[in-house]
């Protein structure tokens, strides 16, 4: 399992798994992530998009009190 390196390289990464036209929750970017081999969990994942990508590079949307997110 790697780890990410620095913030540049997660946002890279996830900005990789996260295509153009689909929500997606934290949770499932984390499991994208993993299978690309990242150690990733789904709140520490939530808690980057939040401190560094909302609303610069992802966008959210909420559905139920769920947070799907989508590139800008």
């Amino acid at each position: 399992m790697k780890k990410f390196g620095n913030t540049a390289n997660k946002i890279k990464a996830i900005l990789a798994v996260v295509d153009r036209d689909e929500k997606l929750k934290g949770r499932d970017i984390a499991n994208r992530l993993s299978r690309q081999g990242y150690q990733a969990t789904d709140g520490n994942i939530n808690m980057f998009i939040y401190h560094y990508m909302l609303y610069k590079y992802l966008d959210r949307k909420r559905v139920k009190g769920i947070n799907y997110y989508y590139p800008i």
